[in-house]
């Protein structure tokens, strides 16, 4: 008929959990696409035509040809929006915003967060600083930039290779929350609401640029004028590596959105550590790479969190997010050696694993062949923002083996 359009049908929604096992009913081309993202394993059942996915490595919404999965997660939204927003100038508990439902998908909540997280930076109006701009001209205006003429014209005097700084809002902090605002632009089924409070954000932001997709986001450091961004750049930047892997690993577009809540978690517990022992003088590294195994330095470490005295290793562990316990009652060997590694390499007498859950009490391995000793501690990731804090605080007391005026334990 005339005028008459096709209409795609809709995908089918699919739920993935992300602890344990999933057992869906896929065709062969569905399941190697799965397979292609690259956060699950896909593989056969039973039965023709069913699946078994586990091993999953992120949460959120994934799309592929005629499906919509959503991963759910382990952990609850309200913990993922806090660890998301704790960053390395870390927000107080009071300051997360939670204006969301129990049930919510993971893609939504961290909109929401953001947009309110936004809206409260940007209350005062955006922030202004100067950036570089090249430009030509035959008249100095801004710094003559000798290096480029000479490159790009030797001998030639005019025009003028220049740089000039331009005292404007686009800024790398503006940018890196257009860019998160824009990304949520394409989330599908955002409620009204947070369609206009979303609209009206892009209305402020009209004069900023945005970051291109892929691209290493810019590192910003905390001052005086933008300190009302912190609670929202953290936020922001989880929004934009989240959909950012979704292109680099094929994805297809449709709302596509993928958290790393391994990342996540080692950031949160890393930095919390860091807070809860920094009374104590005690300084962690977080991501520390100058360590080696061997004497010839080519086997290279780099463990999660070092915690030093005096600039000197004390303590160092690795963050783990999987629950251990789930078949013997024991972390995997791979994560103990791994550990043990580290203990030899920093010359520590102890090192530590941190789990998401498990058994109650940290479990302890002694290597009495090495002189080291591996504890497997468990973090629950239930209550309030306050109560997750106060668990780290008092891991980190245990692993530095003093007594910082944490107190003993908590619920």
């Amino acid at each position: 008929m005339k005028g008459h359009v096709t209409r795609s049908p809709e995908p089918r929604t699919v739920v993935i959990e992300e602890r344990g096992e999933t057992r869906l009913s896929l065709t062969q081309s569905q399941a190697a696409e799965l397979q292609s993202l690259g956060f699950c394993s896909v593989l056969p059942g039973q039965n023709a035509g069913e699946w078994r996915v586990r091993d999953v490595s992120k949460v959120g919404i994934a799309s592929i040809e005629g499906l919509r999965f959503i991963v759910r997660p382990k952990t609850p939204l309200r913990s993922i929006v806090f660890m998301a927003s704790y960053s390395g100038e870390q927000i107080q508990p009071a300051h997360s915003t939670f204006g969301y439902d129990a049930d919510t998908s993971v893609p939504f909540a961290l909109a929401r967060a953001t947009i309110s997280a936004i809206e409260s930076a940007t209350r005062k109006g955006l922030v202004k600083g100067y950036t570089a701009r090249e430009e030509r001209g035959f008249v100095v205006r801004g710094r003559w930039d000798i290096p480029r003429q000479l490159k790009v014209r030797p001998g030639v005097p005019i025009p003028l290779e220049l740089t000039v700084d331009d005292y404007s809002e686009d800024v790398a902090e503006n940018q890196i929350l257009h860019s998160a605002l824009q990304r949520i632009r394409r989330f599908e089924q955002l409620a009204e609401d947070e369609k206009r409070r979303l609209n009206r954000l892009l209305q402020l932001f009209s004069d900023v640029g945005t970051l291109r997709q892929g691209a290493a986001l810019p590192a910003v450091q905390r001052t005086r004028l933008n300190a009302d961004y912190w609670p929202a750049l953290p936020l922001a930047r989880v929004i934009l590596e989240a959909t950012s892997w979704t292109r680099s690993a094929g994805a297809r577009s449709g709302g596509t959105f993928l958290l790393n809540l391994p990342r996540i978690f080692e950031g949160f517990v890393g930095t919390a550590m860091r807070a809860a022992l920094a009374s104590a003088g005690f300084g962690v590294e977080l991501q520390d790479t100058e360590w080696r195994l061997d004497a010839e330095r080519k086997v290279m470490l780099r463990p999660d969190i070092v915690v030093r005295s005096h600039g000197r290793p004390v303590a160092v562990a690795d963050t783990k997010y999987k629950v251990w316990g789930q078949a013997n009652g024991s972390p995997p060997n791979a994560d103990v050696y791994q550990a043990l590694a580290y203990a030899l390499a920093l010359e520590v007498p102890e090192a530590h694993l941190f789990y998401v859950s498990g058994d109650v009490e940290p479990r302890t391995y002694r290597i009495p062949t090495a002189g080291k000793t591996v504890v497997a501690h468990a973090i629950s990731l239930e209550g309030s923002p306050e109560v997750l804090l106060r668990r780290v605080a008092v891991l980190a007391e245990r692993v530095t083996g003093g007594s910082h005026g944490v107190g003993d334990s908590v619920a």
